[in-house]
């Protein structure tokens, strides 16, 4: 199912497409919109049984996108929204790694933490979280644990969060990531593409987790060569339409599917911390979560000169942010307005 987006919708994905090419690897994710729908969908998905839990899915949607602002005042964060198994010894059973990550990382993988990943040990030390808070009543904290699970399984689903090759830098298709994840499915995804299944108790989530991994490592150089593909159909430029609408069509129905299984798959993990904790009842949802991390403490603000210590950024980083999302709130702007004029003159051309 292919769906195409307004011209001057896409428009602005190009015009976008040459600025986060520039922007460093650490600030990627799905786009922040997919991070908040996943995690509505999600809450929507569990089953009948836990349906009292279905209306926490509007105070938990939007924290779906704090982990990748945390990134900015806490220096370990960024490791925690990927794992690279193409930097394993080939053949590697990823079920065979071990569910702690401390034993994992001093007796079968030789990578440091910051370079091959930790997403896998990450999602399941916040399933055990989440469980004890619901045993325990504490329904913030289990909304919270929820929330931030969320960004990771779907970062997990994105398959450039799945490989050392994260942003074609070893293929000659430097950019790739941001031209996937947010230009092309910001242009064109819409949350009713989504379809996932019902959710399911995990019997062991860790296992569970390294099959998506796995799958979604899998789908690597379809989507590399769907890349070169692309850029040949458009005379090798990146920047144009042509380039996104076959990108969409050799990707869109991977990347739809790949969103819906990051909803079917979360889902079953707040599912299944419900059932460990012993199907407590679950109380009304809250108003809004907290926006601090629960690893470290920071919040969604750029650390300041009196910040935790290594977590200043520089002068120059700050600068650059600043112009970035100036430069993108003008194009947001002229092209709202170019459109909102051009519906006006097609209304009054058709004489409403």
């Amino acid at each position: 199912m292919i769906f195409l987006p307004s011209i001057r919708g896409l428009r602005l994905a190009v015009a976008g497409a040459a600025l986060f090419t520039a922007a460093p690897a650490a600030t990627w994710g799905w786009g922040g919109i997919q991070h908040v729908q996943i995690n509505k969908a999600a809450g929507r998905n569990v089953p009948d049984e836990m349906g009292a839990f279905r209306p926490f899915s509007r105070p938990m949607a939007f924290p779906g996108i704090y982990p990748d602002l945390w990134k900015e005042a806490d220096l370990a964060e960024t490791p925690r929204h990927y794992f690279e198994p193409d930097r394993l010894p080939a053949g590697t059973d990823l079920g065979g790694l071990a569910a702690d990550q401390a034993t994992a990382f001093s007796q079968q993988i030789s990578s440091r933490p910051d370079e091959i990943g930790i997403a896998p040990w990450t999602i399941t030390d916040l399933l055990v979280q989440m469980t004890e808070a619901m045993r325990t009543n504490d329904w913030l904290m289990a909304a919270r644990c929820g929330a931030t699970m969320g960004h990771y399984v779907a970062d997990l689903h994105m398959p450039l969060h799945c490989t050392r090759n994260f942003n074609g830098q070893e293929t000659w298709q430097v950019g790739i990531h941001s031209r996937i994840e947010l230009d092309m499915t910001k242009a064109f995804f819409r949350p009713d593409l989504l379809d996932p299944a019902p959710a399911a108790y995990l019997e062991d989530p860790f296992r569970e987790i390294m099959g998506w991994v796995a799958h979604s490592a899998s789908l690597v150089p379809s989507i590399l060569n769907a890349d070169t593909i692309a850029r040949r159909s458009a005379n090798g430029r990146y920047d144009t339409e042509r380039y996104y609408y076959k990108l969409w069509e050799l990707t869109g129905d991977t990347i739809i599917q790949q969103l819906s299984d990051a909803v079917t798959h979360l889902s079953s993990l707040w599912y299944t911390a419900w059932v460990d904790a012993g199907k407590p009842a679950i109380p009304g949802p809250f108003a809004e979560l907290p926006t601090t991390s629960l690893h470290s403490g920071v919040g969604i603000d750029f650390p300041t000169e009196d910040g935790p210590a290594g977590a200043t950024l520089p002068r120059q980083n700050k600068t650059y942010n600043a112009i970035i999302w100036a430069v993108m709130g003008i194009i947001a702007g002229v092209v709202i307005t170019s459109s909102i004029v051009r519906g006006i003159r097609e209304r009054k051309a058709s004489g409403k």
